[in-house]
């Protein structure tokens, strides 16, 4: 049972990983091109419509894609019952949304925000469809599909028809057609794969368990989606759908690339967290494992992206949004943090501590709310501040909450940042004399760009895998025995590895 949890974790981590790349090298394209081709006001009709959106879909869907991941013993009778009221729920919340969309104008004062979000409503009648395979997919370890799937959907819906909508001025409904389109891609092909029995059951003894665990599911994703939310909600109806626009290319560039490098591993951890959510002591181990690494590799890439910001700004998004660039280099650490602490939460989902999670989300949502009328007189600026203080605040509140699930000490904890804080310290300050200094030459921005992205990343490999911190370097040792990439001394890279193995264990 362990080396078969283990073999396939270790076969999803190198599918999510040939995924995200290949992902994240799209949505960094994907972007880049729809900037040019659409304004900012498009960007912000959609970010306000996916607020409302996600609002009803934590509704719709109450928790039961997790609640059949995370629990023990599924039966035929659950998946009936989980695909009746995803299916049901689902149709309810188009037809709803539908008719309440005139609302979501007047709280926007936005006249265009109803037809958008009439349109993207389909969203829910196609999540509902899809919901049960997909989870099936993810509680079966079944990453390899899940990875084509999102990577092939992803060619055909946004590089394909998003942008060919887009420069045939299909304006904003270029950027809703394209989102539709995946999600009906991949839950058809989910279905595909699957095949799970689709005859609706209205059996309350079946629903009853799903029930318990997913409506809490629910309610802390609704307040999840709240945090998240907020700075988009206050913006957009304080300063308008420019400003709005502004701040959202600007978090979804800093979000986007550190969601993939976290997506990776959480897709993963989950099923897997669930599967020995009675062994505290191994959690534990595998939990501050998990973070380790992270933070070895997402606070270094956020010090590079506050060097980078005013490059990456001109190069991916163009000159004209400029004002961008101090928005993303303070969420650059806020992004970094939220998706840090997304492991701690998923251990409270693993082990069904959702009372926990609720009432930690209700303080955030509170401490979030306060930071950002505070500053809302500082403008964009002011929301990005408060966004990375309330992270900051919830960090610590998580800390407290792993030490009394896990029984996991403080400093413990707490010393797993070491690595990536002063990899990351390291980085940003010899980043930032380089780039200093290219700035002052006659280099385009997308040759400054190139440079700093191939120094951060040896800076980075030097640090990590040459003169790791002592914390990292039990980590690395771990990963090469447990893997067995050292054993193979047949091939090359067996060799290779079995070398460097030797360097780690060497040095001080």
């Amino acid at each position: 049972m362990g080396q078969s949890l283990a073999s396939k974790a270790i076969s999803g981590l190198k599918w999510n990983t040939i995924s995200t790349i290949a992902n994240a090298v799209m949505q960094i394209g994907y972007t880049s091109i729809m900037a040019r081709l659409l304004d900012p006001e498009a960007f912000g009709l959609v970010a306000i419509s996916i607020i409302i959106l996600q609002f009803g879909g934590y509704f719709a869907n109450m928790g039961l894609n997790k609640a059949l991941i995370q629990i023990d013993e599924l039966k035929n009778e659950h998946i009936r019952a989980a695909f009746t009221s995803s299916f049901l729920l689902g149709l309810v919340f188009t037809g709803l949304v539908c008719a309440l969309a005139p609302l979501a104008a007047q709280l926007f004062k936005n006249p265009d925000v109803a037809p958008v979000v009439r349109v993207m409503s389909l969203t829910f009648l196609v999540n509902g469809m899809s919901a049960t395979a997909f989870s099936l997919l993810e509680r079966n370890m079944r990453f390899k599909a899940i990875s084509i799937l999102e990577t092939s959907s992803y060619v055909i819906s946004y590089l394909g028809i998003g942008v060919l909508l887009a420069y045939l001025d299909f304006g904003v409904y270029s950027l809703i057609i394209a989102s539709l389109s995946q999600a009906t891609i991949v839950g058809l092909s989910s279905y595909a794969i699957v095949r799970h029995n689709i005859i609706m059951l209205f059996k309350w003894s079946a629903w009853k368990p799903l029930f318990s665990y997913g409506s809490k599911m629910s309610v802390n994703s609704l307040l999840e989606w709240f945090s998240a939310s907020l700075p988009s909600i206050l913006i957009g109806r304080l300063l308008g759908d420019y400003k709005l626009g502004i701040y959202d290319r600007a978090h979804k560039l800093v979000s986007l690339p550190m969601y993939m490098l976290t997506r990776t591993i959480s897709k993963v951890i989950f099923p897997s967290f669930s599967k020995m959510q009675a062994d505290n002591e191994k959690l534990g181990k595998v939990y501050l494992s998990s973070i380790t690494l992270v933070i070895a590799l997402v606070i270094p890439a956020c010090a590079g992206i506050f060097v980078a910001a005013p490059e990456l700004v001109y190069v991916l998004l163009g000159k004209q949004w400029g004002e961008s660039v101090p928005i993303l280099q303070i969420l650059s650490f806020a992004v970094a943090i939220n998706l840090i602490t997304m492991f701690a939460g998923i251990i409270c989902d693993a082990k069904a501590a959702l009372n926990s999670k609720i009432v930690l989300n209700i303080v955030f949502v509170s401490v979030l709310g306060i930071l950002m009328f505070s500053l809302k007189g500082f403008g964009l600026q002011g929301f990005a501040m408060a966004f990375l203080l309330a992270e900051l605040v919830r960090t610590l509140f998580y800390q407290r909450a792993m030490h009394k699930i896990l029984i996991l000490p403080y400093r413990q904890q707490l010393s797993v940042y070491l690595p990536g804080i002063i990899n990351g310290a390291v980085i940003g300050v010899l980043l930032y004399l380089f780039s200093s200094f290219l700035r002052t030459t006659a280099l385009a921005p997308l040759l400054i760009l190139v440079a700093q992205v191939i120094t951060g990343a040896i800076l980075l490999a030097i640090l990590s895998l040459l003169f790791p911190h002592k914390i990292l370097k039990s980590e690395i040792q771990a990963i090469l025995t447990k893997t067995g990439l050292s054993d193979k001394l047949s091939t090359r890279s067996g060799r290779a590895f079995q070398l460097y193995k030797s360097y780690i264990l060497n040095t001080k």
